[in-house]
């Protein structure tokens, strides 16, 4: 065995991945599996289906291809050490073209296709990149091939002038085969299928260039008969193939020279044939056959329907199936029916099934047009009642504001056209002045969640982020239970760096589900769930912890009356949500420990992190100057009351030493998230209207007759709080949910002896429900992530319930804390 070079120098020498930077190759590392090869093993076999990229790490493979005659092999090639070879598996499908076959004991580092489909969605950066290189390959490749192909057609258009006429007519002809094979030769040619057999052999079709001698064949046929003579040829081809049962042969055929209408009657031929056609090639050709088409016949539209499920996309197969089920009942197909209704009662109960196409289909859907029309319809009425003559700044202010909730509802207008629409309002109706209506974007309070934002992005451009997470999994203590707990304290721990709970589950996901490959635990069983759901407890539900913990927390922040907002900085907040925030992770790891009992598994591998640290290298000056920043930002935010400076100054200066150090630049600038930030700033005006047109004293006279001298204890209001809020939260999302209710009992509060504070925690806790996929965008990033391998919405459902009611305890232990604080 030849000496073995250090994969991480391996992976820099690759020139696919020569434009990489080390963070990204470091990702790149996580996606690729090593592998041990014996001498005399085998990779692959020439003509195998691709379906992985290889870089040899170690030893020697030696490249063969058939010979022409395809009775033996030939060496054409040596692969060593930093050699990458079966790239184009990634992007195309063809078969491979040669064999290669480990000479000594070796090493190699494969990247399977489906792991690139992956990176694809995850880290686009790094696949374009790949996918550039790929594609000048792919290139080079194309116009070697066509050279190739022009050499191959002038040497068989020799070959052929040497033979009979009959003879080239029937070469041309079996030329029209998928692979012309024995058992098609015979049906087709009967006592003179040696004699082609023969006659391709001797012109080369056969040996490595099969594929490239048929396509110059077939072109030669079609100049010869013209496109409907060709196609004419190629049907009773598949006619004589399907006689002798050869259905795989004929539809071949079919696929490339027939029309799609002959090709699918075809297949539902072979379908119910006696025998069938087998289901690995029904499959195969069902691709080539439409929805539209398939939905006409029955056998047609479950095969196409088994496809659909077998790539993840069990809504398709429903749809396909239930078209088709209306066909077959309106052409009285009493046989196929009862086929189809079975079909669709599995797939419609199996939805909710343990598969990880739920992740993938359990994405917010578009607005309905039903209801987005009625929701635009009070929208304008809402509008129409505060332009209304006669109506009060007040009651002005309060329809306009409604009738933004409303439209908002609709997901018709995006939230930030939505917050510009409200600010236009107010002007024109004359609700308050112009520089009013747009005071928070001039607010203190806009520009530190601004430079926040920016920290965060500058912080992820670092990959300071990346390297702690593979630093934490180096250090994943043995047990599942611990492991489990170190990955929920690691999204805790991420929550002030990472501003967003989507980021920091699509960080510790992740992470999760590489302990959990390496572990080797079954799908979605106990102890996969135990570490999915732990990982994402601590990324998304505990956000409350911190005052940047999302932007839900900060738009809630923003709500708050201006002095509740200096007397809650950020020590403040964390400080005052600390009980409440111990219970919940605490109470989390039990619960998760009592419904999921972890199975009994084996020490954690940690070969691949090794490698993923390794090609990540040294920390570069980028990474330390990010740390330095970060820990002087959080230590000003600590000190600010001392420094008699607030929270946004210290931010901006965090973020200006970033510019200085090259980190957060205008592309940096331009990614974040404006919408939010837009929305933000109108949030923020809200807050300060609702004072101007007194709307807090509406409120508290409201709320005087309604409880007259009745006077409902704080424990009892923050309770009442937390259930309000889980009602509307079934209804809307997050920010809307802490929208509306601060909104509405933010002025309520100061009349019950509570905080406003307190009504912000209380939302914000019970904001994350994931009773349904489709309720929290950060829960559907962590079944994303995780690709549904570690827990089901069945299991996270079961859950929720449990964690919601452990919310409402943690609530009520952090009463008497929160009456010590003065906050009650």
């Amino acid at each position: 065995m030849t000496e073995t070079a250090r994969p991480e120098d391996l992976l820099t020498r690759v020139g696919l991945f020569a434009a990489l930077g080390r963070v990204e190759l470091a990702k790149l590392a996580a996606y690729l599996d090593s592998v041990d090869l014996t001498a005399d093993a085998e990779v692959f076999r020439q003509g195998d289906s691709g379906d992985s990229l290889y870089v040899v790490a170690a030893g020697t493979l030696g490249v063969f291809v058939a010979s022409p005659d395809g009775r033996s092999t030939l060496r054409v090639g040596t692969l060593t050490p930093g050699d990458l070879f079966g790239e184009m598996a990634l992007f195309t499908g063809e078969p491979r073209s040669a064999t290669i076959r480990a000479e000594v004991r070796s090493t190699i580092l494969q990247l399977p296709r489906e792991r690139f489909l992956a990176l694809v969605v995850r880290e686009p950066t790094i696949s374009l990149t790949i996918a550039a290189t790929l594609s000048q390959r792919l290139r080079s490749a194309n116009a070697a091939r066509v050279e190739h192909a022009g050499f191959v057609a002038t040497t068989l258009e020799g070959a052929l002038s040497r033979l009979s006429d009959e003879r080239r007519d029937a070469v041309l002809e079996a030329s029209l085969l998928e692979t012309p094979a024995a058992a098609p030769l015979q049906a087709r040619f009967g006592a003179q299928a040696d004699t082609v057999a023969a006659d391709l052999q001797n012109l080369g079709v056969g040996g490595s260039d099969l594929g490239t001698a048929l396509r110059v064949l077939r072109e030669r046929l079609e100049h010869a008969l013209g496109r409907e003579g060709f196609t004419t040829r190629a049907e009773a081809l598949a006619a004589q193939l399907v006689t002798a049962g050869l259905w795989h042969d004929a539809l071949g055929v079919l696929a490339r020279a027939s029309t799609p209408t002959v090709f699918g009657e075809t297949l539902a031929r072979a379908l119910r044939a006696v025998p069938a056609l087998d289901a690995e090639h029904a499959l195969r050709w069902i691709e080539h056959v439409e929805d539209e088409q398939a939905i006409a016949d029955g056998d047609l539209a479950l095969t196409r329907a088994a496809l659909h499920e077998s790539r993840g996309d069990p809504d398709r197969a429903l749809a396909v199936l239930r078209r088709a089920l209306g066909g077959a009942l309106v052409a009285g197909d009493q046989a196929t029916g009862p086929r189809l209704s079975t079909e669709i009662a599995r797939l419609s109960t199996g939805r909710t099934s343990d598969s990880s196409a739920d992740a993938r289909s359990a994405a917010p859907a578009a607005p309905r047009r039903g209801p987005a029309i009625v929701s635009v319809g009070v929208a304008g009425l809402c509008v129409a009642l505060a332009a209304w003559p006669g109506a009060s700044h007040l009651w002005a202010f309060v329809w306009l504001l409604l009738g933004a909730i409303t439209l908002m509802m609709s997901r018709v207008v995006p939230e930030f056209a939505v917050g510009l629409m409200l600010i236009t309002g107010w002007v024109l109706l004359r609700v308050v002045p112009t520089a009013s209506a747009l005071a928070g974007f001039a607010s203190k309070e806009w520009i530190f969640v601004i430079a926040t934002y920016g920290l965060a992005a500058a912080t992820a451009r670092s990959g300071l982020l990346f390297r702690i997470g593979l630093l934490l999994v180096r250090r994943l203590p043995p047990g599942v239970l611990w492991q489990m707990a170190t990955l929920l304290v690691t999204g805790l721990f991420l929550t002030p760096l990472v501003p967003s709970s989507t980021g920091r589950v699509s960080l510790t996901s992740p992470l999760a589900l590489a302990v959990a490959q390496a572990l080797r635990l079954p799908e979605r069983g106990r102890s996969s769930a135990l570490l999915g759901l732990g990982a994402w407890v601590g990324a998304g539900p505990l956000m409350f912890a911190f005052l940047n913990g999302s932007g839900t927390c900060l738009l809630a922040w923003g709500l708050l009356p201006e002095a509740s907002r200096a007397h809650f900085s950020w020590v403040g907040w964390f400080v005052a949500a600390a009980p409440l925030t111990i219970v919940v992770a605490l109470g989390s790891l039990v619960l998760l420990r009592m419904m999921f009992p972890p199975e009994p598994v084996a020490q954690l591998p940690m070969q691949r992190v090794r490698l993923q640290v390794a090609v990540l290298g040294p920390m570069s000056p980028r990474e330390t100057g990010t740390i330095v920043v970060l820990v002087l930002t959080v230590a000003g935010w600590v000190a600010a009351p001392w420094l008699g400076l607030d929270l946004a100054t210290i931010a901006l200066l965090g973020l200006l030493a970033t510019v200085a150090l090259g980190i957060f630049d205008r592309p940096a600038l331009q990614s974040l998230d404006w919408s939010f930030l837009v929305f933000f700033g109108v949030v923020l005006t809200i807050g300060r209207l609702s004072v101007t047109v007194g709307l807090d004293r509406a409120a508290a006279a409201s709320v005087d007759r309604l409880l007259g001298t009745a006077q409902p204890g704080p424990l009892l209001f923050v309770l009442a709080v937390a259930g309000i809020s889980l009602l509307i939260r079934l209804a809307l999302d997050q920010d809307l949910t802490v929208v509306l209710v601060g909104v509405t009992l933010l002025p309520v509060a100061p009349r019950v002896g509570v905080d406003p504070w307190i009504v912000v925690i209380s939302v914000l806790a019970m904001s994350v429900a994931w009773f349904l996929p489709s309720q929290t965008l950060s829960y559907l990033v962590a079944q994303s992530a995780s690709e549904g391998r570690l827990f089901s919405h069945a299991q996270a459902r079961r859950f929720a319930f449990a964690y919601t009611a452990l919310v409402l305890v943690g609530l009520m232990v952090s009463v008497p804390y929160w009456r010590l604080l003065g906050l009650l």
